[in-house]
């Protein structure tokens, strides 16, 4: 039974929060410069990309060599554009210390329609492909439309007046909190 009492004493709570935020704290430091250095990659291979394009263009008369240095172009340049939105969401994680349903909506989206984008320019695409990224894309925007709803009420029921019973039964919560707290 001390065991139980131990893990739920406010001592042991207070000490295992520490140790989790300065463990998420290393964490942010150690992916903050590993993050930008994958960035910084992800440009310069864009750039040696968008070179080898123009070289084909000019110099090489296949259209086979072209079409693979543009669809090479094309794909590294989307997956910059999910590496950015991961890195939004890394930031927002170290920002609001919690991962916001939004930004990984987003996210997701944006990887959904890269794919799409990369399955409809390389011609590899079927009629049953296409419907499931439709319906997986449209479910991920019903939802983001739905918690952007969500959080608008929210904003609309915290900024309202509060009346005189619900000023009384938060002063009572807040009373009947630090009363289980002083136990």
């Amino acid at each position: 039974m001390k065991f139980f009492d131990y893990f739920s004493s406010p001592e042991f709570i207070c000490k295992a929060v520490d140790f989790y935020n300065k463990f998420v704290n290393f964490i942010a430091i150690f992916m903050i410069p590993i993050l930008m250095l994958t960035l910084l990659i992800a440009v310069g291979i864009i750039f040696y990309d968008l070179r080898l394009f123009v070289e084909y263009f000019f110099h090489i008369p296949t259209t086979q060599e072209y079409d693979k240095a543009f669809k090479l172009l094309v794909r590294n340049i989307l997956n910059f554009f999910v590496l950015i939105e991961l890195f939004k969401v890394f930031i927002d994680v170290l920002e609001y210390r919690r991962i916001r349903k939004r930004q990984i909506i987003e996210a997701g989206i944006v990887f959904v329609v890269r794919e799409i984008i990369l399955i409809v320019f390389e011609h590899r695409f079927t009629f049953t492909d296409l419907v499931g990224f439709g319906i997986l894309l449209f479910s991920l925007g019903i939802t983001y439309m739905l918690l952007e709803k969500s959080y608008l009420d929210y904003l609309r029921f915290e900024h309202r007046a509060i009346t005189e019973r619900e000023k009384k039964e938060r002063s009572g919560l807040i009373s009947q909190r630090k009363d289980e707290l002083k136990r």
